[in-house]
């Protein structure tokens, strides 16, 4: 039964990163392969800046309540 070399864990986790024990791993070794799917990988690295996603529209969202609050008071000294 052959392992994929794509199956084998690299240091980084990114195609440049180098393998941490390819010839254990292409061997059959489950130490050193990869167990997770790639939906998986995605899933958690969508996880991780979900909330920096989230703090960046709160953000975005008061600076626009800010300017519109500040637009009305502007409106209502011109009349």
């Amino acid at each position: 039964k052959a392992i994929p070399e794509a199956c084998c864990q690299r240091e980084l986790q990114s195609r440049e990163g180098m393998f941490v024990n390819k010839e254990e791993c292409l061997k059959g070794n489950e130490r050193f392969q990869n167990r997770q799917g790639c939906y998986t990988v995605i899933l958690n690295s969508f996880e991780t800046y979900v909330y920096l996603a989230g703090a960046l529209a709160i953000g975005v969202l008061a600076i626009e309540l800010f300017a519109m609050i500040f637009a009305m008071c502007l409106f209502r000294g011109i009349q």
